[in-house]
Formats: C-alpha cells, sequence, structure tokens
C-alpha cells in the first residue's frame, strides 16, 4: 500500500488504514447481527433488543452487486483538485456481513465492469488542504 503518512480522512470514523489495508469502519449489534456504514448509523432489524453493537472493520474485499457511470462533475460539497469524469458509482457488497456500501470506483478500465466482479477498498485522493496534507476518502477498486 502507499504512504498514507501525509493523508487525512475528508470525513472522520470512516476509514481506517492503520492495517496496511484500506478498510470501511463498521459496526456490528451483537442481538440481530445487522452490520452498520457509517457506524454510527444503526438501524437494527425489527424486534431487536438493541443489545451488544460493537466497532468492527469491514473485509477489504467485497463483490461488486451494482454501477453506474457519472458523466458529470460529483456535486458538492464534494470536491477534487482533478477531473475525475467519467467515473464509476459502486456498491459493493460484504457477502459474510449482508452488507453494501456504495462508492466512487476508481483506478478501474470502467468498461470492464461486470457485475459479482471482486473489488478492494481503496482510498480517492481528493484535494489538499492548508497543513499540505491529501486529504481522502474511501472508494473501490477492480482487483487485478
Amino acid at each position: 500500500m502507499e504512504n498514507m503518512a501525509n493523508k487525512v480522512a475528508r470525513i472522520p470514523n470512516l476509514v481506517d488504514w492503520s492495517t496496511g489495508e484500506v478498510r470501511l469502519m463498521s459496526a456490528k449489534c451483537n442481538s440481530c447481527g445487522t452490520y452498520f456504514f457509517p457506524r454510527e448509523h444503526y438501524q437494527h432489524r425489527p424486534g431487536c433488543s438493541r443489545e451488544g453493537v460493537e466497532n468492527v472493520l469491514l473485509p477489504h474485499k467485497g463483490k461488486l452487486a451494482s454501477y453506474t457511470i457519472q458523466y458529470y462533475p460529483c456535486p458538492a460539497p464534494f470536491k477534487t483538485e482533478k477531473k475525475i469524469t467519467p467515473y464509476g458509482i459502486g456498491l459493493v457488497e460484504f457477502e459474510d456481513e449482508k452488507i453494501q456500501v456504495a462508492g466512487i470506483i476508481t483506478d478501474t478500465d470502467l468498461k470492464s465492469l461486470k457485475m459479482g466482479m471482486e473489488m478492494e477498498t481503496t482510498i480517492l485522493e481528493m484535494f489538499t488542504n492548508e497543513e499540505k496534507q491529501q486529504v481522502v476518502t474511501w472508494a473501490f477498486k477492480a482487483v487485478k
């Protein structure tokens, strides 16, 4: 993985790269087995006692469940220093956790996208802040 020392997350508590892999920060309810992303966004199953929620990291890899290609810039407040259009938006499923997460698809030939293909969580460099740090968000790319 690339050097992450000069990178800062655009929104805190969504992405973790401390393990050497980029992983999404999630939570799991041990009563109903539901996973949440973002982890503060609890939507339990009906009838759940809502006890025993723990923070977890989603796996580094998942499967592409759905996608679309966008040909216009991302709307505000999203911003990047470089042009990223066209870009993919993918819904990546983490099968064992039974959760799907949407994100920008980067570093991937958009013509090669297929439902069910293996994707990995990565980062997208958005812009440089006043402290000269690269501000990043999560994204997905095809596993090579």
